[in-house]
């Protein structure tokens, strides 16, 4: 038996009210750099406007209740390339992806610094943002606990330890693994604080971190205490046991802000109604810290950054 299924479509004009454009303020600020700011306005989300700059836009800095100065305001372009075929050949053309305006400054902001932003233009109200500088975390040590053989012979199972010193008052850290780690697993209860992310997350099934992803924990177990966040990670030592890249953890604090953006937007992400996760959730609203304007400030610490020496390991 043979079984034709057959289907239509049909086009359906929108005929809602498009809502209007609203001003956009992101910026992380870096201990040691200067401060810096991406303005650019929404745009509805049927319209595929690259083009989202703001006219006239100005930017004045207060640190610690002072006026320290007005950042630098230029156009960003992101730019694409496409080719078209005419009758003399293959022409390259180029076009604009994404417009938004950049805003940067001169002054190296500090570690405690209050930053206050007030953005202004002639689209939009003004638009104020605030934030404070975290300080630098505390680390005691980076060290290893255990080195095993694993299945592959070319390859050591570390289980390692970052013990810091937190200070009294809430804390949010973050872990950038470098120097050619791509990831780590772990059961230490600090990571039950990150969003879960996938199916496996769900069922208890998968702890994987550190794949260019921000893995954060606030000190919410360990507050005003010492504490050793442990890990695991399967490390490569090539054929002839010779070469030994250590291994490397950048560790930030981070402000309160930017962990409940971070963390909001991870649950945004998985609240999408056509996953699997999605549809068994409500809408999730990402968090903002702008005044009269969407969007998040955050700030970020120096990085410290602690390595582990393997050459001792070779056969």
């Amino acid at each position: 038996m043979v079984c034709h299924l057959a289907s239509c479509t049909k086009d359906v004009d929108f005929t809602g009210n498009q809502s209007d454009p609203l001003l956009v303020v992101n910026g992380l600020q870096q201990a040691g750099h200067p401060a810096s700011l991406r303005v650019e306005k929404s745009v509805f989300f049927l319209d595929d406007q690259p083009d989202r700059r703001v006219k006239d836009v100005e930017v004045d800095l207060y640190v610690n209740g002072s006026f320290k100065e007005s950042l630098q305001v230029r156009d960003s372009l992101i730019m694409e390339q496409y080719y078209i075929w005419t009758e003399q050949g293959e022409i390259l053309k180029e076009r604009i992806r994404y417009a938004f305006n950049y805003c940067e400054g001169q002054y190296a902001i500090g570690e405690g610094d209050q930053l206050r932003f007030e953005v202004r233009s002639s689209e939009f109200d003004n638009a104020t943002a605030e934030v404070t500088v975290p300080q630098a975390p505390q680390v005691i040590s980076f060290d290893t606990v255990r080195v095993e053989a694993s299945h592959n012979e070319y390859e050591l199972k570390l289980r390692f330890a970052l013990k810091l010193d937190d200070p009294v008052g809430s804390d949010y850290y973050n872990l950038y693994p470098q120097g050619g780690l791509s990831g780590f697993t772990s059961t230490d209860p600090v990571f039950t604080d990150q969003v879960v992310e996938d199916v496996e997350d769900i069922f208890g099934e998968h702890e994987y971190y550190g794949r260019g992803q921000y893995n954060m924990f606030s000190d919410r177990f360990f507050e005003g205490s010492e504490y050793s966040v442990t890990m695991e990670a399967y490390w490569y030592v090539g054929e002839d046991y010779d070469y030994y890249e250590p291994f490397t953890l950048e560790v930030t604090c981070l402000d309160a802000n930017f962990y409940q953006y971070l963390r909001s937007y991870r649950a945004y992400s998985n609240s999408d109604p056509e996953s699997l996760i999605g549809m068994f959730t409500e809408p999730v609203q990402v968090y903002s810290n702008v005044d009269n304007a969407i969007g998040i400030v955050g700030a970020q610490s120096q990085p410290v950054r602690v390595s582990i020496d393997l050459s001792q390991n070779r056969k």
